[in-house]
């Protein structure tokens, strides 16, 4: 089954999912919550041995609570989660189309991650504040990064840049927009890692219009959390 009312590339300006009034405050609670990360890292920080657990709780936490106020949202417009997920066949086939894709999508973007720190030299794009540091706290990362994985393409593809496409009229705008909000609500991570995830932000976005489902960039979100977290160091 295919939702025809998620747009692709090329089509016009699909409808809104929620008011402005809604996408307005939205923004301005990620950006408030990405100013308060941002003060707190500043101002401490967390030691190799320190617990991840109360971290990881309340990064669920968060996600799980946009995800509720998105969903308020669009209630108010009579639509539902769902409506945001695009193509929701659960067809075998389609299932496996959209991982396949979720992995080529892994690999070119790991690929090209490589190249650029051979190019550039050594830097550091991971937080190693978030990074666990022990088996038990390794299987915990997957569980977090599934959840966020999962709730941010709901909110940032499958709400927001929807919702800013409807409200600006076009889709590079509504593309570059979403990746800049997801960018700055991981500002508290350090700018480089930020900037990277902006970039992501803008391939994911590029992948859910295409597709018109954010599935297959679910898949790809959880992949690359995960393996960012339990990789190499």
């Amino acid at each position: 089954m295919l939702d025809t009312d998620w747009p692709r590339i090329g089509d016009s300006a699909p409808s809104p999912v929620a008011s402005r009034r809604h996408t307005r405050n939205f923004i301005f609670i990620v950006c408030g919550i990405a100013a308060l990360g941002v003060l707190q890292s500043t101002h401490a920080s967390i030691a190799p041995h320190t617990p991840r657990l109360p971290l990881y709780l309340c990064i669920t936490a968060l996600q799980l609570l946009f995800v509720w106020f998105i969903r308020k949202g669009v209630r108010s417009r009579g639509r539902s989660l769902l409506d945001l997920v695009g193509r929701n066949s659960l067809a075998l086939s389609a299932v496996f189309m959209d991982l396949v894709l979720a992995i080529g999508f892994l690999l070119l973007f790991r690929g090209g991650a490589m190249l650029v720190q051979r190019m550039l030299g050594h830097y550091i794009v991971r937080p190693e504040f978030l990074l666990p540091v022990s088996a038990g706290e390794s299987l915990l990362w997957i569980a977090v990064s599934v959840v966020a994985g999962c709730c941010e393409e709901i909110v940032f593809r499958g709400y927001l840049q929807r919702q800013l496409w409807a409200i600006t009229g076009s889709f590079p705008i509504a593309v570059t927009l979403q990746a800049l909000v997801f960018c700055v609500a991981h500002a508290y991570q350090g700018w480089f890692a930020a900037i990277a995830t902006g970039v992501y932000g803008i391939a994911f976005g590029l992948l859910a219009a295409w597709r018109r489902s954010i599935r297959p960039g679910a898949f790809a979100h959880c992949l690359i959390d995960i393996i960012g977290g339990l990789g190499p160091r």
